[in-house]
């Protein structure tokens, strides 16, 4: 087994894990794996929508090197360089919304006539703004929208998966000891207990800097909290958390959904994720606490 194909399996064991939600996360890239319909992917997390696009991939074909990734911000001749791509693959093009609307025709030509279906090649499109969003701001023709959202899957950030911090700090404990040549067995207690009550600014991105940095200084079995780059002042205050989370989008509506969804889940978390003595806490009705958690999207 190469080590590109362990990094694979990895990922699959990060989706699949203890973690209810990316095991849900595993269930829908093995069913989007098998089918040949264009994939819209849908998270404010850049290496979320990274991982579940080779996750499927890699459900698809059983192993790697089938898997190719754009930008539309920074690839240049994009059109020409996916034409390029082999058959039985699986094309990941992010950051849709920022390609023109004369590329954008001519990806929805592609997908109308069937090129990537008869090549046997899955398309994967990402952004980290919903559909409607980038299509209410010109950025997306209602054509090509319409086509993406047959397939759509929208994907929690990290501070919005209850105990995802901790999980996948695993996996990525793995990745750096490949990288580094080393044998970190775990984190203490305390180490965990901080990496799960930091409120992860730039996400994937963020933590998988932290425990690479934490692998390079530890000298121990175990990484312990003074291993960890994560100071007082980097958890900063729930408004300021709040404000940097919420991208391009920083409507009113927005804010304050980013907000509820922040401030209900800490208080769940404090109640051992128990309704009813969340809804006490907050002052609201059970069955109204229980309709929050489904319009928020909080698992």
């Amino acid at each position: 087994m190469t080590e590109k194909d362990n990094l694979f399996l990895q990922k699959i064991r990060f989706l699949a894990g203890d973690n209810s939600y990316f095991g849900e996360l595993a269930g829908i890239a093995k069913e989007m794996g098998g089918q040949n319909l264009t994939i819209f992917v849908n998270s404010s997390d850049h290496l979320f929508r990274i991982f579940f696009s080779e996750t499927v991939a890699f459900c698809r074909f059983k192993e790697s090197g089938h898997f190719e990734t754009f930008d539309a911000v920074r690839s240049e001749n994009i059109l020409s360089k996916i034409r390029q791509v082999n058959s039985d693959s699986v094309i990941f093009l992010d950051r849709i919304e920022y390609l023109s609307i004369d590329l954008q025709s001519e990806i929805l030509e592609l997908i109308e006539r069937g090129y990537f279906e008869s090549r046997r090649i899955l398309l994967i499109a990402g952004s980290e703004t919903s559909l409607e969003e980038s299509h209410e701001k010109g950025k997306i023709s209602a054509k090509l929208a319409f086509r993406l959202g047959l397939v759509k899957l929208n994907i929690l950030s990290l501070n919005e998966i209850k105990g995802g911090a901790t999980s996948l700090a695993w996996i990525l404990l793995n990745d750096a000891n490949i990288h580094s040549c080393k044998d970190i067995k775990g984190f203490s207690e305390s180490a965990l207990e901080k990496i799960q009550n930091h409120f992860w600014k730039t996400g994937v991105f963020e933590l998988k800097s932290v425990v690479d940095f934490a692998v390079s200084v530890c000298e121990s079995e175990y990484i312990s909290v003074e291993n960890l780059p994560l100071g007082k002042a980097d958890s900063g205050d729930v408004n300021e958390a709040v404000y940097n989370s919420l991208g391009d989008d920083k409507s009113m509506k927005t804010a304050l959904d980013s907000f509820k969804r922040y401030y209900v889940t800490k208080i769940l978390e404090e109640n051992g994720n128990n309704q009813t003595k969340a809804a006490k806490v907050l002052g609201l009705q059970r069955t109204y606490v229980s309709r929050l958690l489904n319009e928020l999207q909080i698992r």
